[in-house]
């Protein structure tokens, strides 16, 4: 496509942003059959679920800026319904990162993917699942911390790896056989329709931990595993109702591809996953656009649609229908109101209590690469996955993997590791993956940590550094790469604020970024989410013109497609 002039100037749907909503609406509606110009002023696919080298992260990373207010260039006054970045920062690549910085995909959105859910639907309705590739994740771990009998302070703690399955159940040494029969009899619980159960009358809205240990007898240790390893809670106050609905959904997701609940994406994951959808809408006959040249300068609205004027063209481009990330809409299109409180700090002596705020998510970020095998993935007489060699801290190989090769046995190469909330500081989520993701060369492991901070977070700094290290030095002691920001995200969307909706043209849809605390379970399912609801709202206004196509329709039956039906 040339950089000076598209091949019409007349569209159906013009989408704004390649992130895994937009591009879901975006190749929907190509498979109906609706002509799609699909623009994006980044340089790459994914927005702001971008699957990054790591030269694009440096680079990312500089122009969110290292202070108090920064945001991408693209972003405009809609930035209060959008996603916003602060507090960026990254290392310095020595010889060999900066030799292999190509080779990483190093992602904006962590997330692994329930093996159920709206998202695994998507792809399979759409054929998109041809295009990506996923693994299951190996594990979900729990960090106990050990305390000082005489000081009651912190004196280290263990990884300890939580079942999820009655095979794990059974086999986990580290539970005793009558707290094993309690934990089963809560899972089978859990998996079931637990609505109108006598056992949940009246508890509904009360602590998951307290209902664990009350209605079930699970200890305390043990109620702590289910609720931040199982239930994903994000602190100790989260709902029964809730939390149960949560644990049902990882129940029934364990065992439909195999012994895990969660999927893991291939090379980066979310931004894999979004650029498989723009594939198949450029299949479809959508075109593309990406790079400074794509985001428009402005949008009118007319008679019968919008008019955008956009860098790559040399006329007005028009489009009946126009979906758009919220950070991607020009100032002076329309003036959504400004939530309460910034999603953006005003000065440095600004904490982090009154920055975070009900219209406003903060979380603290770090991205961090090491050639040592973490702690967490290591079994018990096992040796490094694909032939890789684990290192003690000195750098020679280490005694537990020259006693593990004779074993034969492969560590984990993907893991969650939740660090539940202690004296006030919150819940920590870590994800990691390693040569076996295709995200990086083989003996290295990316890690993701993230921390939503409220206002009860015991948590003096904005530093995404300061909040996150100590957590990673758990993790890893020898990190070859760490990158550090701070993400605000809307708690009100557009969707959900009236006075934003009616400032918004009818055929101009918003898509709202996800405002929860648990992205990394919830974010993919989310972002699916969107992406059909942007595609029903366009066939609403198309009326009858769109012939009744539905989400993703199939024009064969697989039976067809396979030759079956003969």
């Amino acid at each position: 496509m040339s950089a000076q002039e598209l091949e019409s100037d007349h569209y159906d749907v013009i989408v704004i942003g390649t992130g895994l909503a937009e591009s879901i609406a975006a190749a929907s509606l190509a498979k109906a059959g609706k002509s799609i110009l699909h623009l994006d002023p980044n340089e790459y696919y994914g927005g702001q679920q971008a699957s990054l080298t790591l030269d694009e992260l440096a680079i990312w990373a500089e122009t969110q800026g290292q202070g108090e207010g920064a945001q991408s260039a693209s972003s405009s006054s809609t930035g209060a319904y959008g996603i916003t970045y602060s507090h960026a920062s990254t290392s310095k690549l020595g010889p060999e990162l900066e030799r292999d910085k190509r080779r990483y995909a190093l992602s904006l959105f962590s997330a692994v993917l329930p093996s159920r859910g709206k998202l695994i639907e998507t792809l399979i309705a759409s054929d998109v699942s041809k295009y990506v590739s996923f693994r299951l994740l190996d594990g979900v771990s729990i960090y106990e911390t050990s305390l000082n009998t005489e000081t009651g302070g912190e004196a280290g703690g263990i990884f300890r790896r939580v079942p999820g399955s009655k095979e794990e159940v059974f086999k986990d040494k580290s539970v005793g056989l009558l707290d094993k029969r309690r934990l089963m009899k809560f899972l089978l619980f859990a998996a079931g329709d637990f609505e109108q159960d006598d056992l949940l009358k009246g508890k509904e809205a009360r602590p998951l931990l307290e209902f664990l240990q009350e209605t079930f007898s699970i200890p305390a240790q043990l109620s702590q595993s289910i609720a931040y390893a199982i239930s994903h809670c994000s602190g100790e106050k989260d709902e029964t109702l809730a939390a149960l609905v949560r644990t049902r959904r990882y129940l029934r997701s364990i065992g439909r591809y195999g012994p895990s609940a969660f999927l893991v994406g291939q090379y980066g994951g979310a931004g894999e996953v979004a650029q498989g959808f723009c594939r198949a809408c450029a299949v479809f006959g959508g075109t593309y656009v990406l790079g400074p040249s794509a985001l428009p300068s402005s949008i009118e609205q007319t008679s019968d649609g919008l008019s955008l004027q956009v860098p790559c063209h040399p006329r007005p481009v028009h489009a009946a229908h126009l979906i758009s990330a919220p950070n991607h809409l020009p100032p002076d299109f329309v003036s959504l109101p400004l939530a309460p409180s910034s999603a953006v700090p005003e000065s440095p002596s600004r904490s982090v209590q009154e920055e975070s705020s009900a219209s406003t998510s903060t979380a603290a970020h770090c991205v961090a690469i090491t050639a040592i095998v973490p702690e967490a993935l290591r079994r018990a007489g096992s040796q490094t996955g694909s032939g890789a060699t684990a290192q003690d801290e000195t750098g020679g190989e280490s005694t537990e993997t020259t006693a593990a090769k004779a074993e034969g046995e492969a560590n984990d190469d993907t893991s969650i590791i939740v660090f539940p909330p202690v004296d006030g500081r919150p819940l920590v989520r870590c994800y990691i993956n390693g040569e076996g993701s295709g995200s990086c060369p083989p003996g290295q492991y990316i890690i993701y940590l993230s921390a939503t901070i409220t206002p009860e977070s015991n948590v003096k700094d904005v530093d995404p550094a300061e909040i996150l290290r100590p957590y990673l030095s758990k993790i890893t002691s020898r990190p070859i790469y760490e990158a550090y920001y701070l993400s605000h995200r809307p708690s009100t969307p557009p969707s959900a604020s009236p006075s934003a909706a009616s400032a918004l043209p009818e055929k101009v849809i918003v898509l709202s970024p996800y405002g929860g605390d648990n992205l990394l379970t919830e974010g993919l399912d989310y972002e699916a989410e969107q992406g059909e609801s942007a595609f029903h709202r366009v066939v609403r206004q198309m009326g009858e013109e769109i012939g009744g196509k539905q989400f993703f329709e199939k024009e064969v039956s697989e039976e067809e497609e396979l030759g079956l039906d003969e």
